[in-house]
C-alpha cells in the first residue's frame, strides 16, 4: 500500500526544521554530467528487451535486461511511474567521482514498485560505487523469516566504496529476520529495510566514503529500519566517513529502528522513528532500541523524533550509546515520547573503546517516556538542559546503584511521583511537583511554567508545548556549561549572558535571588560578578586571576592556577582561591562538596576562611586523596558583616599532577538549617553531624572507612553504609546517627525502602538517645519485595548533643537487605 503522504510530511518537516542549521559535509551528488550520459527507460507494460532502451518509446521491459547490463558513469536508468517488477534489481557497473549512475523514475504517478518476492534484496548493489537510488517503492515478502533486505548495498573488499545515495524511497513489507538468538550472520542484526554494509572488516583503505540516506519511508518491515556497518561485528573498526542519515521516517519494524556502526563522525538528523519493535515479540526479538550507535567515533544525533519503542526483555529506549563507541557521542535537540524502556541506554562500557570520552545528551525534550531516563551503565555521561515530563507516574533515573558517572545539570524533572534517583550526580536541576533529589543541594523546586504541557503527541511541533514562559523560575538559574552546542532545542542562541534550566533558552534576563549564591550558576568572565572573585595566593596576598578569552577560564601566574566552569579549580605552586564578598550583614549557610575530578597522584588540600579566620576545618587543612572522587562535604552557618570575604582555598598538597577539583559552594542567607544524609555523606565521622555505626553488645561502635570502595564497613561482612544513603545490615544492626549542634525543634523526614526485591526484608526504627520515637516501640517491618517502603515525618525537640539514631535490622537473614534511607533533618 502506498503511503506517500506520510513521507511527504516527514520530508516537509525536515525542511521546516532545518532553518539556518549547518549540515555536516554531504556526499557528492552529481546529476547527469559528461560525455557518458545515457538515459535508459524501463516500462513493465510496453517495454521490449530487444529495443535499445534509450527512449520512452524504445524502453526495456524486464529486470533481467537491467541486471545483465553493465552501466557506465553518467548513465541513468529510469523506471516508469506506476510500474511493477518482481525479483531482485541488481544492475552492474560503477560511476565515477565526476559522474554517478542513477536509478530513478520517469513519468507521473506512483513510484515504480520492485517486489523482491523473497530474494536476498529487492534492490542490490555489489562492490559498486557512485550510485544514486531514488524514487522507488520496494517490498520483499516471503513465507518464512530469513536474512532479507529491502535495499542492500554490499561494499567493496578491495578499496574504498564511494558515493552511495539512497533517497526518497519507500521500503515496506520486508519479511526479514527479527530473531536475536540465532547464529552469527543469521540473526536480526544482519538485515535491514535499507542495509549498507560490506563483507569482513573495514580499514583505512577499505571502507565507505560518502553515504547519504535521505528522505526515505521505511515501514512495516520485519527487520530493523536502516543500518550501516561492516559484517565482521563487535570489532572496533571506525572507518566509514562522510555518512549522513537524515529526513527518513521509520515506522513499525520487527527489531531496531536504526543502527549506525563503524563510522567516523556520522550525522543522524531530522529522522522520525515510530513504533520500533511493533512487529517483534518478546520470545524472539528480546532487546532493541530506537536509534543507536556502536563502534563509531563522535556520532551526532540531532533533531530526531523517536516514539513508542517497544520494551521486550530489556532496553526499549529511544537512544543507545553501545559497544565500542569512541570519542564523544552527542544526542541533542531530539524529541522523544512514549518509549517503553526509557530515554537512553548506556552500553558504551561493553567492548569498551580505549578512545571513549563520554556521551553528551543536551537540549532534548522527553515526554512520557517510561521506566528509566537511563538504562544501565556507568560510563562518563553529561545530561544537561533537557526537559523530562511525565503526565502520570515517575521516570526512574537508572537501575538501583548504577549511574555513578552520569552527571545531571540544568534539567527539568516534571514528574507527578518521586523517582529513584540512583547513584548519579545531580546539580542545579528543577524538580516539580515531585520531591527534589536530596543530593541536589542546588535544586529549584517551583513550577517551570510550561506553555501548555500534556500527554505526548506525534510531531516535533508538539515539543513547543514545553517552552517556558517569561516568568518561569528556570530563567537565569542554570549552570553555565562550556562548549554547549551554542543553541537550545528551538535554535535560540545561548549567548545572553545567563543560562536557563531546561531545553528552552528564553531571551529574558531573570532577576537573581539576592539571598542565594551558587558558584557554578554565577560563574562569569568578570571579577566581582554576583560577588564572586577568582584569585591565587601569592606569598600571603590574594591576587586576581586573569580571564583567558577563547579558553573560557581564569588563569594565574602558575601554569595550572586555573578556575573554569562548571565549578572546577586547579592549584599550582600558589594556592588557587575562590572568594565571595558578603553584600550585607547576616547569617549565611555554606554548603559544598570539594572532590577530585579525576583519580590519581597525591590529592589536594582544602580549607575555608572568613577574612583571616579559619572556619572549616577548625585548623589546618582537609585532605582529599588522589583517588577520592567522592570528596568531603561541608554544611555550616556563620555570621558575616557587609563586605566580609569568604575564601575557598585549594592547595596542591605535594605535587600538582591530576589536581583538578570540583568545588561548587552554595551560600544562602536566612535559610532554615538543613541536614540530609545523601547530600552530607562523608568519609569523616561527625562531618555535618553524621556518624556511621553498627550495634555491639555494649552499644554503638564506629565503622571504618574503606577507601578502596568508598564506603563505611563494620566488623561483619555486610555491615555497610555508602552513598547515596545505602545501608546494609548483618547480624549486627547498621546505624546512621546525627548529633544536634544546638537546641531547637527539628522535623525528621524520610522513606526507608528495599533497593532490590527478594527474601525476608528488614526492620527499621528511629531513636532519640535511648528512646524509640518511630515507631513508639518495637520496629517497623519492610517486606522483602517492598521497594516502595515506609515514610516518616515527625517533629521533636532536641538539646545540643542529642543523638538521633536511624537503625536497620536484618530481620531473619541478611540476603538482599540493602536499604535506601536518606533522612532529612530541618530546624524549624
Amino acid at each position: 500500500m502506498k503511503k506517500a503522504f506520510m513521507l511527504l510530511t516527514a520530508v516537509s518537516m525536515c525542511v521546516a526544521l532545518a532553518g539556518n542549521h549547518v549540515y555536516a559535509k554531504e556526499p557528492k551528488r552529481l546529476e547527469r554530467q559528461g560525455s557518458g550520459e545515457v538515459i535508459y527507460y524501463v516500462d513493465d507494460i510496453n517495454g521490449n528487451d530487444n529495443a535499445n532502451g534509450t527512449s520512452e518509446q524504445t524502453a526495456w521491459k524486464s529486470l533481467n535486461k537491467i541486471n545483465s547490463t553493465t552501466f557506465a558513469p553518467g548513465n541513468k536508468i529510469c523506471f516508469k511511474a506506476g510500474g511493477t517488477w518482481t525479483g531482485m534489481l541488481h544492475p552492474l557497473g560503477s560511476g565515477s567521482s565526476s559522474s554517478s549512475i542513477f536509478l530513478d523514475m520517469y513519468g507521473e504517478g506512483e513510484k515504480p514498485l520492485i517486489e523482491g518476492n523473497g530474494a536476498e534484496a529487492a534492490i542490490k548493489l555489489e562492490s559498486q560505487e557512485y550510485w544514486t537510488i531514488r524514487n522507488f517503492e520496494v517490498t520483499n515478502k516471503a513465507s518464512q523469516r530469513g536474512i532479507r533486505q529491502g535495499i542492500f548495498i554490499n561494499g567493496k573488499t578491495d578499496g574504498i566504496t564511494h558515493g552511495i545515495t539512497i533517497e526518497d524511497c519507500e521500503v515496506h513489507d520486508v519479511t526479514g529476520e527479527n530473531r536475536r538468538a540465532m547464529d552469527t550472520y543469521k540473526s536480526m542484526y544482519w538485515n535491514s529495510g535499507i542495509y549498507v554494509s560490506m563483507p569482513g572488516r573495514s580499514s583505512s583503505s577499505v571502507h565507505y566514503d560518502g553515504v547519504l540516506i535521505k528522505g526515505n519511508y521505511v515501514h512495516d518491515v520485519l527487520t530493523s529500519g536502516i543500518r550501516i556497518n561492516q559484517r565482521e561485528d563487535f570489532i572496533v573498526d571506525q572507518y566509514h566517513t562522510n555518512v549522513v542519515i537524515e529526513g527518513n521516517t521509520i515506522s513499525r519494524t520487527g527489531s531496531d529502528g536504526m543502527i549506525v556502526a563503524n563510522c567516523v563522525s556520522p550525522l543522524i538528523q531530522y529522522n522520525l522513528c515510530y513504533d520500533a519493535g511493533a512487529l517483534g515479540n518478546s520470545s524472539d526479538t528480546k532487546i532493541i532500541a530506537g536509534l543507536w550507535t556502536c563502534g563509531t567515533d563522535d556520532a551526532l544525533f540531532q533533531y530526531n523524533e523517536v516514539a513508542r519503542t517497544v520494551l521486550f526483555e530489556s532496553d526499549g529506549t529511544a537512544f543507545d550509546t553501545d559497544w565500542g563507541t569512541g570519542g564523544t557521542t552527542t544526542f541533542q535537540y531530539n524529541y522523544t515520547h512514549g518509549n517503553q524502556g526509557g530515554f537512553w541506554l548506556d552500553c558504551a562500557g561493553i567492548n569498551k573503546d580505549p578512545g571513549h570520552v563520554k556521551t553528551v545528551l543536551r537540549y532534548n525534550v522527553s515526554v512520557d517516556d517510561e521506566k528509566y531516563i537511563i538504562r544501565a551503565g556507568d560510563m562518563p555521561t553529561e545530561l544537561y538542559n533537557n526537559t523530562f515530563y511525565k503526565s502520570e507516574g515517575k521516570l526512574d533515573a537508572c537501575f538501583g546503584n548504577a549511574g555513578k558517572n552520569h552527571k545531571f545539570w540544568n534539567n527539568i524533572f516534571y514528574f507527578k511521583s518521586t523517582p529513584d534517583w540512583a547513584s548519579s550526580v545531580y546539580e542545579n536541576n528543577l524538580y516539580y511537583p515531585c520531591d527534589a533529589n536530596a543530593v541536589d543541594q542546588y535544586a529549584v523546586t517551583e513550577d517551570p511554567q510550561f506553555f501548555s504541557p500534556g500527554a505526548a503527541q506525534d510531531g516535533m511541533i508538539y515539543a513547543d508545548h514545553f517552552k517556558i514562559r517569561n516568568t518561569s523560575p528556570c530563567i537565569s538559574k542554570g549552570i553555565y556549561i562550556p562548549n554547549n552546542g551554542g543553541k537550545d532545542f528551538w535554535g535560540n542562541e545561548l549567548d545572553k549572558g545567563s543560562c536557563d534550566i531546561g531545553a528552552h533558552q528564553t531571551t529574558i534576563t531573570g532577576l537573581m535571588d539576592e539571598d542565594t549564591y551558587v558558584f557554578a550558576r554565577d560563574f562569569a568572565s568578570i571579577q566581582g560578578n554576583r560577588n564572586w572573585y577568582y584569585l591565587e595566593d601569592v606569598n600571603g596576598t590574594y591576587q586576581e586571576l586573569t580571564w583567558a578569552e577563547g579558553q573560557d577560564k581564569w588563569t594565574g601566574s602558575g601554569t595550572y592556577n586555573l578556575i573554569w566552569a562548571p565549578g572546577n579549580m586547579h592549584p599550582d605552586s600558589n594556592d588557587t582561591v575562590l572568594a565571595w564578598k558578603a553584600p550585607k550583614a547576616g547569617t549565611i549557610q555554606i554548603i559544598g562538596n570539594p572532590k577530585k575530578v579525576n583519580s590519581g597522584n597525591d590529592g589536594v588540600r582544602v580549607k575555608i576562611l572568613k577574612g583571616a579566620s579559619q572556619v572549616w576545618p577548625e585548623s589546618g587543612w582537609m585532605n582529599i586523596g588522589g583517588a577520592d572522587t567522592t570528596g568531603l562535604s561541608h554544611n555550616f552557618t556563620v555570621d558575616v558583616k557587609k563586605d566580609e570575604m569568604i575564601y575557598f582555598v585549594l592547595n596542591k598538597n605535594g605535587n600538582n599532577y591530576s589536581d583538578g577539583t570540583y568545588w561548587n559552594p552554595l551560600i544562602t542567607y536566612n535559610t532554615k538549617e538543613k541536614y540530609n544524609l545523601t547530600s552530607d555523606f562523608s568519609r569523616i565521622q561527625g562531618s555535618n553531624g553524621w556518624y556511621y555505626l553498627e550495634t555491639t553488645e555494649s552499644g554503638y561502635e564506629e565503622m571504618t572507612w574503606d577507601s578502596s570502595v568508598s564506603r563505611w564497613k563494620g566488623k561483619k561482612q555486610y555491615s555497610l553504609i555508602w552513598a547515596p544513603a545505602q545501608l546494609h545490615p548483618d547480624t549486627s544492626d547498621t546505624v546512621v546517627a546525627w548529633k544536634a549542634p544546638h537546641a531547637g525543634n527539628i522535623t525528621i523526614k524520610g522513606n526507608p525502602k528495599k533497593v532490590n526485591s527478594g527474601y525476608d526484608g528488614v526492620k527499621v526504627k528511629i531513636m532519640k538517645n535511648s528512646q524509640n520515637i518511630w515507631p513508639d516501640s518495637g520496629w517497623k517491618t519492610i517486606g522483602g519485595s517492598d521497594t516502595t517502603g515506609l515514610t516518616h515525618q515527625l517533629t521533636i525537640s532536641v538539646s545540643a548533643g542529642d543523638l538521633i539514631y536511624f537503625i536497620v535490622n536484618q530481620n531473619g537473614s541478611n540476603a538482599a537487605d540493602e536499604i535506601n534511607w536518606s533522612p532529612s533533618i530541618t530546624f524549624n
